[in-house]
């Protein structure tokens, strides 16, 4: 009879932002509950929220230049962003449109967000505590090189629809039409880069992971052959003391305004927010609106408008009868699990994507910024608040996502794959 099997180790990577580690938090704390070891490895700037999750953290490399732009453009993300749509098929998918994203990606995020110091630091780092598997959030390559480096498994783990897949596919049929003196890879000469530095060659495996954990429920799902673990969304908002206002029931339609808005704009398109909150101060609802202080500005503000620096949005959506944000992962995951109508503006990265979904499956309606003004998302929000077919298909994506495999169920999973992958004692 043998006796119990031994913990196994597994390595969490994930590039310093703290919004992308949350997508973690709910499998590394139920692998941990599972009896393993966990550690989360990415820069320095990301520790306060690893250790503030009650996981143990590893620094590697040093804090990023493109962590420092974010933090000095701060709002204006959504404005230097805007127009970056990672799978849009009404660009054509053009030879020199999907070359032209590698070219741009690859410099100015992939290879900054996974910089040198930080792959030679998850490399010495894994080979120093040996994991027996390596999950890495979807934008953190540096995880997957260190696999290759080690010869660890791994797994990508994706928080959204899985449009770096549907890119990367796309590329690689249009560049097996071109000549091949021209058939430029800037994805792949980047890893090739690293692993001559590494001893590591490249495969297509190390842009998409042995498996990949996926949280989008299966009608969500872009198409492509991969070997595929689906997970349920569990919202991770990080630490917080939600306010005793909560506790009580709304006493008309609750609606979250949560679009990245400040005093003067949102999304580039001179939204401005006093003209907002008064385009909703007679709509027969209760506004919760997320500005922080320092961008309010000085003006009155409706009866119907409550103002907050922040609200977890786990325990607000409960409350909700709609949302307004901007299309973030974690806003868009967390109003679809509590089946919550959702109004999106918003255009950066995979924002366009989740926009044409929810106006497929009619859980919501899509507002491009080039059209949003306080009026269209007003009629926007009474569009979802009094059409009852959008809450019925939000409830139903809802309940699609709480049927797919907890983090427990996933982390059981994880350690039956690696203990069929054999021993770590294998690897280099």
């Amino acid at each position: 009879m043998s006796g119990p099997r031994r913990p196994l180790r597994f390595l969490l990577a994930c590039f310093a932002w703290d919004t992308h580690f949350h997508t973690l938090v709910p499998l590394a704390s139920a692998l941990r509950n599972a009896g393993h070891e966990v550690r989360v490895a990415s820069q320095p700037a990301l520790m306060p929220a690893v250790t503030g999750a009650g996981l143990t953290g590893v620094p590697v490399g040093a804090d990023t230049a493109f962590v420092e732009l974010m933090g000095e453009i701060g709002q204006e993300i959504q404005i230097w962003a805007s127009g970056i749509d990672l799978d849009d098929p009404a660009k054509g998918r053009s030879w020199e449109y999907l070359l032209g994203q590698q070219s741009v990606l690859v410099p100015t995020f992939y290879s900054m967000v996974n910089d040198e110091p930080f792959v030679a630091g998850l490399i010495e780092f894994t080979r120093r505590w040996r994991p027996d598997l390596i999950i890495w959030e979807q934008f953190t390559f540096g995880g997957a090189m260190a696999a290759a480096a080690t010869g660890t498994p791994h797994a990508r783990l994706l928080w959204g629809p899985d449009v770096l897949d549907s890119m990367r596919r796309h590329f690689l049929d249009a560049a097996a039409a071109q000549p091949p003196a021209h058939r430029e890879d800037p994805l792949r000469e980047w890893y090739e880069w690293s692993g001559a530095r590494h001893g590591f060659a490249f495969s297509e495996e190390l842009t998409v992971g042995q498996w990949s954990i996926d949280t989008t429920p299966p009608s969500l799902r872009l198409p492509g052959e991969l070997r595929r673990i689906g997970m349920r969304y569990i919202p991770y908002n990080g630490p917080s003391v939600p306010e005793p206002w909560l506790l009580e029931p709304p006493e008309r339609p609750r609606v979250c305004l949560t679009v990245g808005v400040s005093a003067e704009r949102t999304i580039g398109h001179g939204l401005v927010l006093s003209e907002l909150l008064d385009e909703f101060a007679d709509l027969d609802a209760e506004l919760v609106a997320t500005v922080p202080s320092a961008q309010r500005g000085s003006g009155p503000v409706p009866d119907n408008v409550r103002l907050v620096d922040f609200v977890p949005l786990h325990a607000l959506m409960p409350s909700c009868s709609a949302i307004v944000h901007h299309g973030g992962t974690g806003t868009s995951g967390t109003a679809a699990v509590y089946g919550v109508p959702q109004v999106l503006v918003g255009e950066m990265y995979d924002v366009s994507v989740r926009g044409r979904q929810i106006t497929a499956n009619g859980n919501g309606v899509y507002v491009h910024p080039s059209r949003a003004d306080a009026r269209s998302i007003r009629q926007a929000v009474e569009q979802v608040l009094t059409d009852p077919s959008y809450r019925a298909n939000a409830e139903r994506i809802g309940a699609e996502m709480r049927a797919q495999p907890t983090p427990n169920e996933v982390a059981a999973e994880l350690a039956r794959l690696v203990r069929a992958e054999g021993p770590a004692d294998v690897r280099r």
